[in-house]
Parts: C-alpha cells; structure tokens; sequence
C-alpha cells in the first residue's frame, strides 16, 4: 500500500464507529441503487426528452455514452482478472482498518479491488454527459466522487488508488465512444433508428438503461448461471 492511500484511508477510518447513523448513512450510500444509478437515469431521460437544441447528435451522443458504459464495465473486470490481485482495505491484514458499523469483514471478499467497477462505469457516464452539457457533466463528476465513489472508500471496499484508476479508465473509454468515428458509424444510425422503430428501440432502451442502474448486476448473474449451466 502507498502512502497516497494509507494516508486518505486513515483518515477517514478515524470517524468509523463514532456514529452508528453517519456509518448507517454511509453504508446507504453505497448500497442503494436509486442514489446511484437512479439519479443518472433521471439525467439520461431528461436530456434525452428535454434539450431540443441539436437533439439529432444530443441522443447520438447519449448512445454513445451507454456503449461507453457498457464497455467501460467490461474492461473493468477484465482488468481486475488479468492484473494481480489487490486486497482490499477490510481484507488487507496489514492495515490496521476499523469496521464501520454493520459492516462484515466479509464484504466482496475474493473480489480483486482494483480497479473499481464503479468509479470506471459512473465517470465514464458523467463524462459522456459533459459532452451534451457541460451542467450536467460537472455535477455528475461531483456527484460521482461524493456520493458514490468516496462511501467506498469509507467503507474498507477501496483504496483511492482503485477510484482513481476506474476513473482514467471510465473518462477514456468515455471520450473514445465520443469521436467523430464512433458518432458517425454506430450512435448516428441508431438514433436515426429510434425514429423510425420507436416500438423495437425503446423497449431495448429501457432495459439497457435499467442495467445501468443496477450495475449490470442482473446481467452479469444472468449470464454466470446460463455459464454454469453450459459447462458446469
């Protein structure tokens, strides 16, 4: 561990267990999937219905920004398989690291913590929306790494090497799904699709973005069991 990291996570470890309702509201944060991925629904929805100025390339980026967000959580656990495993802060027997109320020592135990799943999907959606607004996109870059980033690491689930990491990792995938290229060949024609099978587009919308809002949890369980099924 880096002193970058020991020195963040000892500091906010001195606050765990001086406050059962900060720790519980803490905890809140990380878990619920409304404060998290429901707030940036909400903003998907809204741009995508709301800005009619240049609504043409608005949703073609907004396309752009779920592909962005699906690859970007691929990447994710790739990575986490491929490079070395990392503890994370409750797991690491070498940091002395006090529990926040009602957290177990358990808590994705055999899951690599670098880099995090949820700094690289939700800076890779906050960037795709600084694209269409500039508004949007810084508040959805703060919100991220208040709300939903930091609790994480608050709780033992990450060092803040892990948040800023998936976050160079998410920004990245973010502006390469934002080119002209991407724009042109992939986003632009389903957008141009959406006029004109509103009843085949939407429904497949809805359940794309819904993944976003629950992580991709549904489908990555989904696909583990029919694996499992398949091979054993």
């Amino acid at each position: 561990m880096n002193y970058f990291d020991y020195e963040i996570i000892s500091s906010l470890n001195q606050y765990a267990q001086v406050s059962p309702s900060l720790d519980a509201t803490i905890k809140l944060l990380a878990k619920n999937h409304i404060v998290k991925g429901g707030v940036f629904l909400a903003l998907f929805w809204w741009a995508w219905f709301a800005i009619k100025a240049y609504q043409d390339d608005v949703r073609a980026r907004l396309i752009a920004t779920l592909f962005g967000c699906f690859i970007a959580i691929i990447t994710a656990r790739l990575t986490a398989k491929l490079l070395p495993f990392r503890f994370r802060p409750i797991h690491d027997e070498e940091l002395v690291f006090t529990l926040p109320h009602t957290m177990q020592r358990t808590a994705l135990e055999g899951w690599s913590a670098f880099p995090s799943d949820h700094a690289v999907m939700f800076y890779a959606l906050s960037a795709g929306l600084f694209y269409i607004s500039k508004r949007i996109g810084v508040f959805a870059l703060l919100y991220t790494t208040l709300v939903i980033c930091l609790p994480r690491v608050y709780l033992g689930l990450h060092y803040p090497s892990d948040i800023i990491g998936g976050a160079l990792f998410g920004i990245a995938i973010a502006m390469a799904c934002q080119s002209r290229v991407f724009l042109a060949r992939v986003s632009a024609p389903l957008s141009t699709y959406a006029i004109r099978k509103p009843e085949i587009f939407y429904p497949i919308l809805f359940v794309v973005t819904y993944q976003i809002h629950d992580m991709f949890i549904s489908a990555r369980d989904l696909l583990s069991t029919m694996w499992i099924a398949m091979y054993g």
